[in-house]
């Protein structure tokens, strides 16, 4: 893989990289450290204005700040300016309604979707230092038509949260959301992704794509459990709340569920169902036309660098793309499985895909809770 000096080097004419070799003393742009390339970069970059962000909760100046301090620290004139999305369907609302971000944070289930909608362009990985130490199995996620459209961020799996000194599971299966012994204390999460795990547990050959009677049965059977559901949550805020108050014993979760209820003492079990899990991971997106490439090339190498990615695991207890990235709790390594390089992948799990008729799942769903 070529080096940033190189890239640098093919790039700019020989009276830029003159000036360039000014800035960061002379022979550091042929042969010094990345450093030196990045600095020169940094001083080369003429792209103005802030960079536009697009990206869930907690990720921007809500708390998300270590996460691209990198960033910052490097190009202090053009610090992100964030905008919060709920979901990627929210994201692609905002997007044709005419805000232009030039970077936003999709799901790996999204990624052919937007890689074939020309809302998106590939990135250039050699401009990204990080790069090569991302997870392989993740980074190959990313691609559509052989171009890398996402860079694989975060990740993490969907599984089953309970009380353990409420709850007597009866077996490791999604049948757990569906108990009628917990009635209002189940909490489902609301997405249409709810169709995904009910066909697994149904025994669906293909729950992301589903026939008409696969997708009949599945809704039909939402609908009759759904009576034993006090929270439909899409909030994680709202589901810690009910949740470590009590009122929930048995959620639908993410890891940072389980890590947010563990701090709270509750004596909780985050349970891998035998019909598998659901694993995800984010794949950070540049839009198509962004007046910003270089700046977010260099926001998205900050993303996936290690120190980022330790921060991410110890502070929001899911996994990290870069493969030198360890959490310090060896609990949480072994809810991730974190030296597994495929533990998002089967026999683990099912990583997430794309769903050929999503615009009838998520038609089905919204049916499922107006029950």
């Amino acid at each position: 893989m070529d080096t940033q000096d190189e890239v640098l080097q093919r790039r700019l004419s020989r009276r830029d990289a003159l000036k360039l070799a000014a800035l960061v003393g002379g022979a550091g742009l042929v042969a010094g450290p990345a450093s030196a390339a990045e600095a020169a970069l940094s001083a080369f970059v003429t792209e103005s204005g802030a960079l536009q962000v697009l990206d869930w909760a907690g990720y921007g100046n809500d708390g998300g700040q270590p996460m691209f301090a990198q960033y910052v620290k490097q190009y202090p004139n053009n610090k992100p300016q964030f905008t919060m999305m709920t979901n990627e369907a929210d994201a692609l609302a905002k997007f044709h309604a005419g805000f232009k971000p030039d970077i936003f944070r999709p799901y790996v289930g999204w990624t052919k979707y937007f890689g074939a909608s020309g809302l998106v362009q590939p990135w250039d990985p050699k401009l990204i230092t990080n790069f090569r130490y991302l997870n392989p199995f993740m980074v190959k996620a990313g691609q559509y038509k052989g171009k890398q459209y996402g860079i694989p961020a975060d990740w993490g799996f969907d599984k089953i949260l309970y009380r353990s000194d409420k709850v007597n599971a009866k077996a490791k299966s999604w049948g757990l959301l569906f108990d009628d012994r917990y009635k209002g204390k189940i909490a489902w999460f609301d997405d249409l992704g709810m169709l995904v795990t009910t066909g697994l547990y149904l025994g669906v050959k293909n729950p992301w794509n589903q026939t008409d009677a696969e997708l009949a049965r599945t809704q039909k059977f939402l609908k009759s459990k759904k009576h034993l559901v006090r929270l439909i949550w899409s909030s994680e805020t709202n589901l810690w709340e009910a949740f470590g108050s009590g009122e929930l014993w048995i959620a639908y979760a993410w890891p940072n569920d389980w890590v947010q209820m563990k701090k709270k003492g509750l004596k909780v079990v985050y349970m891998s169902p035998q019909e598998k899990p659901i694993a995800w991971v984010g794949m950070l997106m540049l839009l198509k036309d962004s007046p910003r490439p270089k700046l977010a090339h260099a926001y998205v190498d900050a993303w996936v660098s290690a120190k980022s990615g330790k921060w991410l695991e110890d502070n929001y207890g899911y996994g990290h793309s870069n493969t030198r990235a360890r959490p310090s709790s060896a609990d949480l390594a072994r809810v991730l499985q974190i030296a597994n390089p495929k533990a998002v992948g089967l026999p683990n799990a099912y990583l997430d895909r794309d769903i050929p008729r999503r615009a009838l799942y998520a038609r089905m769903w919204e049916e499922v809770k107006a029950a």
